[in-house]
């Protein structure tokens, strides 16, 4: 597969304005910032070169580190494997984020909880877009930008032409994430970028894909190490505890391109009927949407296209693993 999307764009220079403004939500579309143009002490770096690759606003494809391999990394991705790209993205565009997430400026808060389920998590993170530096907004830019959504898309198979989500994380010792799966709302396909340097395995915070065997389903945190997979029933995973011996920062930039589709009684929706492959692509919040379509009787379907849908769904449930509400 060809990165044949090209960014345009002015050359203003990585960070020179933040991205544009979206209502409140956490994490969301970052506001202007108001603060601090950086987060990281001492003089900029590497704008120069960062501008030279496309500057703020660009696609992704231009911060990217040349590969060949895009075909065989799409194919697995579409396979419901976790694909782990080393040394992901140009060092320049790479070092200037960990400068901003290594700074002992940024406004960390504790992101802790714990469920009835047993699940539970507990991380650092800086959700408020409105803290957000100037060059943490042109990072996260990167990720929501339009172009860079469509060859996502190209590349997995899913749709990502929602809203992209992204924050910084920083997970301290004893900092956990048990096992989980992301299939929340609209989130199609995940995006971990590692920021750590000189992590050492031992020091924990890794990465557990629970359907690898035992034996192939760590991996460690590393420096400008990209992980992505796409979400699903079936993407379990969880982060192992940081442990108290370790010396260095376990820092990554991450979130989801997500789908922007909602089910509604029309064409599209019969395209989701008719293929099993993309009733198992449905998000969490799609599968909830059908659900309130065959049970709320204003929204005269019909007895045959109510009995169709109701087909489908359960259909869906039975692939994605889910079972009918009150089942649960």
């Amino acid at each position: 597969m060809k990165t044949a999307l090209a960014a345009k764009t002015k050359k203003k220079g990585f960070g020179a304005a933040p991205a544009k403004a979206a209502p409140a939500k956490a994490p969301a579309k970052a506001p202007a910032a108001a603060g601090r143009a950086r987060w990281a002490e001492g003089p900029p770096m590497y704008d120069d070169a960062l501008a030279a690759l496309g500057g703020e606003g660009a696609s992704i494809v231009n911060y990217l580190s040349p590969r060949d391999d895009w075909a065989d990394v799409g194919r697995r991705l579409q396979a419901g494997e976790v694909v782990i790209l080393k040394d992901a993205f140009r060092e320049e565009f790479a070092e200037a984020a960990y400068a901003e997430l290594a700074s002992d400026e940024v406004p960390w808060s504790v992101n802790e909880h714990y469920e009835e389920s047993g699940y539970a998590h507990k991380h650092r993170n800086v959700y408020n877009p409105s803290l957000f530096s100037e060059r943490l907004n042109a990072t996260y830019g990167v990720f929501d930008n339009a172009e860079t959504k469509a060859w996502v898309a190209q590349l997995t198979g899913r749709d990502c032409s929602g809203e992209t989500t992204g924050a910084p994380s920083h997970y301290r010792a004893g900092d956990h994430s048990l096992p989980h799966t992301d299939w929340v709302g609209q989130r199609t396909v995940a995006y971990v970028w590692h920021l750590s340097k000189r992590w050492r395995p031992e020091w924990g915070g890794n990465l557990y894909w629970a359907s690898n065997p035992h034996a192939t389903a760590t991996f460690p945190a590393s420096f400008n190490q990209l992980c992505l997979f796409s979400v699903t029933t079936k993407s379990a995973h969880f982060v192992t505890t940081v442990s108290p011996h370790a010396s260095q920062k376990r820092l990554t930039f991450n979130g989801w391109w997500q789908s922007s589709y909602v089910p509604r009684d029309d064409d599209a929706l019969d395209a989701v009927l008719d293929s099993a492959s993309e009733r198992a692509k449905l998000t969490h919040a799609q599968v909830q949407v059908l659900s309130y379509l065959v049970s709320d009787p204003w929204q005269n379907l019909g007895e045959d296209r109510k009995a169709r849908v109701e087909a489908c769904l359960e259909e869906a449930r039975a692939a994605l693993g889910t079972p009918p509400p009150g089942d649960a």
